[in-house]
């Protein structure tokens, strides 16, 4: 493994002048990637997608929450995946796990969904864990 040299203050502070100038660029590419991304432009979506929740059958359009933006999260919890039936995928675990209170988003007029291929049945039971 290839370990660092320990060098002077002066010569650090040198050096980590030179990163930050990359770090920097790579920061406003990322933004330029993002502002384009944004300005995308849209596309309808023609197929009548239908989901199962916990108030019954819902559209796709239903999925917004009466909000003008939707973040959809796929959560892989299914029949194949490490952990079915009792857990979703860790990563997806991880991430739900992760979620600040909703009222945040929602102030934006965003709502969050997460959905999987489990049955509703499923879905309703594995909640997180007490422990």
């Amino acid at each position: 493994m290839h370990i660092p040299p320990v060098v002077l203050p002066h010569e650090w502070e040198a050096a980590r002048k030179q990163l930050l100038v990359k770090e920097k660029a790579q920061t406003r590419a990322r933004d330029a990637l993002a502002a384009e991304r944004r300005r995308m432009p849209w596309m309808a979506v023609e197929k009548a997608y239908a989901f199962e929740g916990p108030a019954g059958k819902a559209t796709l359009l239903d999925l917004f929450g009466g909000r003008r933006q939707r973040i959809v999260y796929r959560a892989f919890f299914e029949q194949g995946v490490f952990g079915w039936p009792d857990h979703a995928c860790r990563g997806c675990s991880m991430v739900a796990d992760q979620v600040a209170h909703l009222a945040h988003l929602n102030a934006r007029d965003t709502t969050l969904v997460f959905v999987s291929r489990a049955p509703q049945a499923n879905t309703a039971t594995a909640g997180p864990s007490s422990t």
